[in-house]
């Protein structure tokens, strides 16, 4: 039926990991379909869970006699992962009804069962109206810098993504878990206006980061249901979240006091004073004094810690934060000196490094302490 490469093949399967789990209660949903891609003479693999699929194509020899089949995913992975490096994989029917093929490379030989390609679902059928181009590497940096903030909380699965939505010169996408926020802008010209705001599941956020080019750039096509990405030959293509996510500058205060400090040497300080701790919720309290900030953790259990880190500023407070969404906030932000928005004891902190964009902001729930 064809013959390919072990790299094409690979590459083609590159999503099988995101997107198909092992044990699924419909049988085909383990599966990959491998079809014809069009009158390209190329085929194409294509995975799906019902709410997000991609599709991949990939260069092969395809014999007259081809016919699309599904073959399970995770076990054709696994098969072609261990052939040797070079290898070619070979495909044949094993009978005329096609209820199996055999998959031969070098000596090695498997005989793997296979299901009709006409029960393997699509998503596609609706029309997705807006488009907009996204430089590739501005998109993963975006989405690296807010996913952290992703809720992972069930009752509120509106949250459970990241929010896209159209700005006058660009698009900003932001995300929350209602403990902390993060936002990013990309600049655009020609964004849609009258785009609708999506909220993009977390898996496909993940599936999106993890295959994004290093160049050129992506087409995102949106409707009010559903999001398309073009990344080169690659079809991604999802549900979105149907809900609609909280007017999240309400939490953004306007926190016209600031303080600079070095985000790498306050980083190492938490660090240091959150080990003893004995859980990811204890806080840190921070005392604002005189240009040095105090680092204090107290663990009934284990003991105390404390250190200092010297910023510039008039604050004088004294607060407190989650130290491991403190540090989760630092590493999502630039190595250069991050401003720290203050207000009074017990209001959130805006969290930008300096020189950035306005727009590009991390929110800190306060902690008591």
């Amino acid at each position: 039926m064809f013959t390919a490469s072990k790299s094409s093949i690979l590459d083609a399967l590159r999503l099988v990991s995101q997107i198909v789990e092992r044990r699924n209660t419909i049988p085909i949903l383990q599966n990959v379909l491998i079809d014809l891609w069009g009158n390209s003479g190329k085929l194409t693999a294509r995975v799906s869970d019902l709410d997000v699929e991609a599709t991949v194509p990939f260069a092969a020899t395809v014999d007259t006699d081809f016919r699309g089949f599904t073959i399970p995913a995770h076990m054709l992975m696994d098969i072609v992962k261990k052939l040797p490096d070079g290898a070619d994989v070979r495909v044949e029917a094993t009978d005329a009804d096609l209820s199996s093929v055999t998959i031969k490379s070098g000596c090695s030989r498997f005989r793997l069962s296979v299901l009709s390609p006409h029960d393997f679902p699509s998503l596609e059928g609706a029309e997705l109206p807006f488009s907009v181009e996204i430089p590739a590497a501005a998109l993963e940096r975006a989405i690296t810098s807010v996913r952290f903030a992703i809720s992972t909380e069930e009752t509120r699965y509106y949250l459970n993504g990241i929010f896209f939505h159209p700005a006058p010169t660009g698009l900003k996408l932001v995300a929350t878990d209602g403990h902390r926020l993060s936002k990013r802008f990309i600049p655009l010209d020609d964004v849609p206006q009258d785009m609708p705001g999506i909220i993009i599941p977390k898996k496909t956020v993940e599936a999106i980061a993890k295959h994004l080019p290093k160049e050129g750039s992506i087409t995102l096509q949106v409707s009010d249901a559903k999001i398309r990405l073009l990344i080169g030959d690659m079809v991604l293509l999802s549900k979105l979240i149907d809900g609609t996510f909280p007017d999240y500058q309400r939490v953004i205060p306007n926190n016209e006091a600031f303080i600079e400090i070095e985000g790498k040497q306050l980083a190492a300080a938490i660090d240091r004073v959150s080990t003893v701790s004995t859980g990811n919720g204890r806080a840190v309290k921070m005392t604002f004094a005189g240009g040095s900030l105090k680092l204090q953790v107290s663990n009934p259990d284990a003991g105390n810690a404390e250190d200092e880190v010297a910023y510039e500023g008039d604050a004088d407070l004294e607060t407190g934060f989650n130290a491991k969404y403190v540090n989760d906030a630092l590493a999502n932000l630039s190595d250069s000196t991050i401003r720290m928005h203050l207000g009074e004891t017990g209001s959130p902190a805006v969290l930008r490094a300096d020189g950035d964009h306005v727009e590009n902001v991390i929110v800190l729930m306060p902690m008591r302490v």
